[in-house]
């Protein structure tokens, strides 16, 4: 009897003392608090460019897809079905220095500046000096990350 009370109380403190780990434990850090970078890109579609733009889109978020460090990229049109968005949410600065390469690499970049221009853009979160330098030609908007939370 003795040797059982002493079992179950032993569970009972490896229970408490594991659910008291669980739950006073540091909080992982996820999103902009991480490292991520996210953006915002607003443009337009150029007159008579909209079937080449819509060819296009998809082609290239294929190939963005195989990034591993680019972990949202959806593009979106406004209600004037001419006006667009690309959210765009990057691993960290890295991953957001290799998107741009390989897209300039494949020559979407070129291929997108023949369909669209980019009115605005806007950066969430800390990118380094390399992500910065990289970004200028947008002439974007930098934010100062408040508080919030990325699963």
């Amino acid at each position: 009897m003795m040797r059982k009370l002493a079992f179950s109380l032993s569970f009972l403190v490896l229970l408490a003392f594991s659910v008291h780990a669980q739950t006073s434990a540091p909080a992982p850090q996820h999103g902009l608090k991480a490292g991520s970078i996210a953006l915002v890109v607003t443009g337009e579609v150029l007159p008579g460019q909209m079937d080449n733009f819509r060819q296009l889109v998809p082609r290239l978020v294929a190939a963005v897809a195989e990034e591993p460090g680019t972990l949202v990229y959806e593009w979106s049109f406004h209600p004037d079905q001419k006006t667009y968005n690309v959210m765009e949410v990057y691993q960290n600065s890295d991953a957001l220095v290799a998107h741009l390469k390989h897209v300039t690499s494949t020559d979407f970049l070129k291929e997108l500046g023949q369909v669209r221009k980019t009115t605005n853009a806007i950066v969430f979160g800390s990118p380094d000096a390399q992500v910065k330098e990289a970004l200028t030609r947008l002439d974007p908007v930098y934010t100062s990350h408040i508080d919030g939370f990325i699963r």
